[in-house]
């Protein structure tokens, strides 16, 4: 486990896709829709459509103010130090660190390789081309 994701360690470094996804607000849309519009009893009459329709609304109203109110909490928390944002190196390497089939984990590796950074490790490369 990195340093900073320990309890008590001091501040946590989280992004604010990871911070959102802890709290399964990570989706910029509701999955409130999801199998709700198949053999829907509600919807075989205007006025069951209409009530349908209102509480789909009334979901997605409710999940946008959820999210609001996280990232709202997570900009509170970077400002109050106890959730730092990784650097941009720091990002890299956790991209580079997943699946090889990953067009963007491939991409990773390759910009880690040009600035001479081990993607396994995050620590500069000593350079043996040169001491040939």
């Amino acid at each position: 486990m990195p340093k900073g994701d320990r309890p008590g360690s001091g501040p946590q470094k989280l992004t604010l896709n990871e911070y959102l996804g802890k709290r399964g607000l990570s989706s910029p849309m509701s999955d409130y829709m999801t199998d709700k519009g198949r053999s829907n009893p509600l919807l075989r009459t205007a006025r069951g459509e209409s009530a349908f329709q209102a509480e789909a609304k009334r979901a997605a109203d409710d999940y946008q103010a959820q999210r609001a109110a996280a990232i709202k909490e997570y900009n509170k928390l970077v400002e109050g130090g106890s959730i730092v944002q990784p650097t941009s190196l720091e990002r890299r390497i956790k991209t580079a660190q997943g699946h090889s089939d990953n067009p963007a984990v491939q991409a990773a590796r390759r910009r880690l390789e040009k600035q001479g950074i081990d993607w396994r490790t995050g620590k500069k490369r000593r350079s043996t081309w040169m001491e040939d």
